[in-house]
């Protein structure tokens, strides 16, 4: 069962048990009501009849010039009663007696047959003796002390009746009377079937408008549904109209944002898969190259066994300058895979001191290829690892070498370390031959090579500047490149905070 379902058959559930309720409670109060306004008439008729009684045995005492009546006289004065007035009428055993009471009459319209303006409401009156040993009301049977009214059903009609005790020349007499009430019991039936009819009919208008309320209320999460549906089928651009400043709105804009975030998140997966296929398969290459050179030479130097010691030699060369690029590539993807998700030792680092032994490994290289190193230092203590900053500079250092190298011999490179806006800054700049603007943002990823036929020749591998990022990085620092092309590149890396050791937000350990 759906949703709007299940809150369409409670809320109607609800509502008619609701409208049920209130009108059965309504009608039982009338119907009470009634039946109150009955019992105070048959008890004023009651009375009416008691004290006319009374007022007649006082008449007959006092026109007789008598004390006391007797039996006898009192019930000829009972019959004498009931033939002096048309209200009452006496009955077969002579002791029970029909009221008419004037005084009941009914002033209502007549309805479904009931009694009509002016027609009066009938009465049963019963004066019955009471045997009692003595005059004391104490003496009395319990249950013709006092007076009391009682609802009963006799042959189909309904009675309610209210008694009293009456003291008539030394004896006590029980005077009963009772009104006909079956009119109310069946106007309050025709009123309980026409509630429930009415009940009927307003449930059923309340459950159409219910219906369409619902239906127009749902027709939003209808359309979100089908969203999600589409999205889940790989629709990820899709979007869902959002109207409006209620919750489904929200909940729509939210579901958009939602699918905004999902989108950038499946692109960024794609991305990374496509870059990880990317450096496997460059990773596959570049160790394929020096081993193919390297078993191609010793396959040579294996097949001529008389080969001339020059051409040895040669072939010797050739596979030590190749293992050597094997494990410097090897060695440069083993540092790069370990900066991932490790936590630095850090400790005072000298900058100055570290740049100038990185300085110093490389000065037989620079000779050879003659080239001049420019220094410019600045005393600047950093929180840093020392030994992945070493391999740092030393990349940096090693590729500035290269990039001159291609343009051509007397070159200069510029190394300077300084404080700049509370930052440490370390620059290599070369007079090389640049990196052209659109290859730029792609130096620093593995294994891209903006000439991959130099870079090979010069022993490139394509992984030193994407290492130095990640060591930058490692130290909550960046790198910056910026290059002209046939001008040169200034490769600037910035540490945070120098001098101080929260430098980088890692405690030292």
């Amino acid at each position: 069962m759906r949703l709007w379902q299940k809150i369409f058959l409670l809320t109607l559930f609800l509502t008619a048990l609701a409208a049920s309720a209130i009108s059965l409670l309504l009608l039982a109060r009338n119907h009470r009501n009634a039946l109150l306004l009955a019992k105070e008439k048959v008890q004023t008729v009651r009375d009416s009849a008691m004290a006319q009684i009374g007022h007649l045995i006082q008449e007959e005492k006092d026109d007789g010039g008598r004390l006391l009546l007797t039996e006898r006289e009192l019930q000829g004065l009972f019959a004498e009663f009931c033939l002096a007035s048309e209200e009452f009428r006496s009955q077969s055993d002579g002791r029970a007696f029909r009221i008419e009471s004037g005084e009941a009459r009914e002033q209502a319209p007549a309805r479904d047959g009931g009694k009509g303006a002016g027609e009066s409401q009938k009465y049963d009156i019963s004066i019955m003796p009471i045997e009692t040993d003595g005059f004391s009301a104490a003496r009395l049977p319990r249950e013709a002390a006092g007076g009391a009214t009682a609802l009963e059903e006799r042959e189909g009609i309904w009675w309610i009746g209210s008694a009293a005790t009456a003291f008539w020349e030394g004896r006590f007499y029980r005077v009963q009377v009772s009104g006909d009430v079956s009119d109310l019991f069946r106007r309050f039936g025709e009123d309980l079937r026409f509630c429930q009819w009415m009940c009927g009919g307003v449930s059923l208008a309340i459950a159409t408008a219910l219906l369409l309320s619902i239906l127009g209320l749902t027709r939003p999460l209808k359309r979100l549904e089908a969203a999600t549906e589409r999205i889940a089928a790989g629709e990820d651009g899709y979007r869902v109209p959002a109207g409006g400043h209620d919750e489904i709105g929200e909940l729509s804009r939210h579901m958009n944002a939602m699918s905004g975030e999902i989108q950038d998140n499946i692109r960024k997966v794609e991305a990374l898969a496509a870059s990880r296929e990317t450096f496997i398969a460059n990773m596959a290459h570049e160790l394929k190259t020096p081993l193919t050179s390297i078993l191609g030479f010793a396959d040579i130097m294996t097949i001529k066994s008389h080969m001339p010691e020059e051409e040895r030699r040669e072939c010797a060369s050739i596979i030590a300058a190749e293992a050597r690029r094997l494990k410097s590539l090897s060695s440069k993807l083993m540092e790069l895979v370990s900066l991932q998700g490790t936590a630095l030792v850090l400790h005072p680092v000298d900058l100055g001191e570290l740049a100038e032994k990185a300085v110093q490994a490389l000065e037989p290289v620079c000779r050879k290829r003659r080239c001049t190193i420019r220094k410019d230092f600045v005393p600047v203590t950093v929180q840093a690892d020392g030994e992945l900053l070493m391999s740092l500079l030393l990349n940096l250092l090693d590729n500035a070498l290269k990039v001159s190298a291609l343009k051509g011999e007397n070159q200069r490179i510029d190394v300077s370390l300084e404080k700049e806006d509370g930052r440490a800054v370390i620059r290599v700049r070369d007079y090389g031959i640049g990196i052209p603007r659109e290859q730029l943002g792609h130096v620093t990823e593995a294994f891209y090579m903006v000439d991959k036929a130099r870079s090979r020749q010069s022993g490139g591998s394509g992984i030193g500047l994407s290492l130095c990022r990640a060591i930058a990085e490692a130290h909550h620092g960046n790198l910056q490149i910026e290059s002209r092309e046939g001008i040169g590149t200034t490769v600037s890396l910035f540490l945070p905070n120098p001098d101080t050791p929260e430098s980088i937000g890692i405690s030292e350990r």
